[in-house]
């Protein structure tokens, strides 16, 4: 069974957002991440970027099978729009729009992809856009989606003192 878990899906974002034309910068799920990497003097990030910011695991299922369904969310950012300049503001939430569709059907495409670790898992209906202000020049949109995988639960009597064996 193929973990979906925090570390695949950050390296995951990472990796397409380098394999990107249109995104020259990422972050991960740390906001302190996002923190140094805007305000880096070296390398600071160049808009537009894409940066990570919601992971959360739940589980469903019934006895037999249990599925983990992972929340993700992350945001498209262009950073040094004006403050006073409501119109670019607008421009660049509709820009930052258009560009994380553009990563949305990225997860598609890898979710109809059968030896992809995404394979069939997307839960499409679950996608949603807001628009989004960071700072008084940071605007874009925060995606938000579900995938929705096999999820195990089985106990290793390997990892328990007390546990000798199981039937």
């Amino acid at each position: 069974m193929d973990n979906n878990g925090y570390l695949k899906l950050k390296n995951y974002f990472e990796n397409i957002t380098n394999q990107a034309n249109f995104l020259n910068g990422f972050a991960g799920f740390f906001s302190r991440e996002l923190a140094n990497k805007v305000t880096s003097r070296k390398e600071p990030l160049q808009a537009p970027y894409l940066a990570l910011f919601k992971y959360q695991l739940g589980l469903d299922g019934d006895e037999m099978k249990t599925m983990g369904i992972r929340k993700l969310g992350f945001a498209v950012i262009f950073n040094n729009v004006k403050p006073d300049d409501y119109e670019a503001q607008y421009a660049a939430i509709d820009a930052a729009e258009t560009l994380a569709l553009k990563v949305m059907a990225r997860v598609r495409f890898d979710n109809k992809t059968k030896d992809h670790f995404l394979w069939n898992s997307l839960q499409k209906d679950s996608i949603n856009l807001e628009p989004v202000e960071l700072t008084r020049s940071d605007f874009g949109v925060e995606v938000t989606f579900d995938i929705r995988n096999a999820q195990s639960l089985k106990l290793d009597p390997e990892d328990w003192k007390d546990i000798t064996a199981i039937c």
